[in-house]
C-alpha cells in the first residue's frame, strides 16, 4: 500500500521526485536463490551457477524468469561475489539496481 504524501509539507519538486523514485523501482524478488548465492563459494562462472541453480526463479511484478535464462548471455563470465551475480540478473531483466530486497552490500554479508 503506497504511503500518503502530504504535499503541503513538501515542496512540489521533492514530492514529485519521491513519488517517481518509489514508482519507478520495480520489485525483483530472488527468494531462496538469494541465500544460496550468498553462501556459494566464489569466484564462480556463470556456467557453474547455471548448472547448480539454473531452475531457480527470480520474480518481478510482471514475470517470473529462471536463472539459466538470465545468465545465458554471460557465458564464461566469472563472478567474484554475490553482488556481481545480482547486478547481472538485474541487468538481464532490464532493471538498474532496483531490487527492494536489499542494498547490494547486504548481498555479501551473511546473517549470523
Amino acid at each position: 500500500m503506497p504511503l500518503a504524501v502530504d504535499r503541503d509539507r513538501m515542496s512540489s519538486d521533492n514530492a514529485e521526485h519521491d513519488l517517481e523514485a518509489h514508482d519507478s523501482a520495480p520489485a525483483v524478488t530472488f527468494g531462496p536463490l538469494k541465500q544460496a548465492l550468498r553462501e556459494h563459494r566464489y569466484p564462480v562462472t556463470a556456467a557453474e551457477l547455471i548448472e547448480q541453480y539454473g531452475a531457480a526463479a527470480v520474480e518481478t511484478p510482471t514475470k517470473t524468469a529462471r536463472l539459466d535464462g538470465l545468465l545465458e548471455d554471460c557465458g564464461e563470465t566469472q563472478f567474484r561475489n554475490p553482488s556481481e551475480v545480482r547486478a547481472a540478473v538485474l541487468d538481464a531483466l532490464g532493471h538498474a539496481d532496483a531490487s527492494p530486497e536489499a542494498a547490494a552490500d547486504e548481498w555479501t554479508e551473511l546473517r549470523r
